[in-house]
């Protein structure tokens, strides 16, 4: 595992559980940065978090002293736009955070018979709210789901994500969603792209065993477990996916590097 995080020619990363949490940034997380920064070691964040729009997440990022570029950033709500384009602009419902909302400005909004609905982080779902999507699925709209998280860390504990709340609509409709986020391979892939690197080049490091390691090992990627974040024990025992490596947080991968 040492070595293949010292061979690494760059890395990718999740963020929540691993970087930050509850918005404060975790042990290690701005040394890390610091150390490929130096080095010139290309990273680049993949996080299923959608509570934010792509800016406010950069100047969150920016204020916990996490030098990065917006463009660093792969996030499941950014790229549901692109998705949402290829798609050739159907008309949409959307189930995310009002500061997500702002980067979705440039889709038709429908709240009769939207041809879409997307289901993102969102903290106002109710029985009314879930039996509307319900509704809106049943009379013809495809389910374009930003992640398929299953639950997350905060400081109080572990809150359901949006993952269980996509399940439900597909098991009431028999409809499958379209998933954007991890562990999706071209969310990987284009990860990849942009730092023009081949699978066995770089490492994954994150703390969810089947969005951040099985994804990446899906595309021969070495993953790395964090056992900060929603790492909990029993985790391992408990899944078929064996991680390529385990650390005790994201600052042992500045000291691999450094020493």
């Amino acid at each position: 595992m040492i070595e293949k995080i010292k061979n690494a020619k760059g890395f990718l990363f999740d963020l929540d559980g691993v970087f930050i949490q509850s918005g404060r940034s975790l042990p290690g997380a701005q040394e890390t940065i610091k150390i490929l920064q130096e080095r010139e070691i290309p990273f680049r964040f993949l996080t299923n978090t959608t509570t934010k729009s792509r800016n406010t997440l950069h100047m969150s990022l920016l204020e916990l002293g996490i030098k990065c570029e917006q463009e660093h950033i792969f996030s499941a709500g950014y790229s549901g736009i692109k998705t949402i384009i290829e798609m050739g602009y159907p008309t949409c419902y959307l189930y995310i955070s009002d500061d997500l909302k702002r980067d979705y400005g440039i889709f038709k909004l429908d709240v009769n018979n939207p041809e879409i609905v997307v289901i993102g982080d969102y903290e106002k779902w109710n029985f009314e709210l879930l039996n509307q999507a319900f509704n809106y699925v049943i009379n013809g709209a495809q389910i374009l789901a930003l992640h398929m998280g299953k639950y997350y860390k905060v400081d109080s504990g572990l809150r359901l994500d949006a993952g269980a709340i996509v399940k439900a609509l597909e098991y009431a409709t028999g409809e499958k969603a379209t998933v954007i986020g991890k562990p999706n391979v071209s969310f990987f892939k284009s990860a990849l792209d942009d730092i023009n690197l081949n699978p066995s080049d770089v490492v994954m490091v994150g703390d969810d065993l089947y969005n951040d390691i099985y994804g990446a090992q899906r595309l021969k990627i070495p993953g790395i477990l964090v056992k900060t974040g929603k790492y909990h024990s029993g985790m391992l025992e408990s899944s078929n996916i064996k991680p390529d490596g385990l650390i005790d947080s994201i600052e042992d991968i500045a000291k691999i590097i450094s020493n």
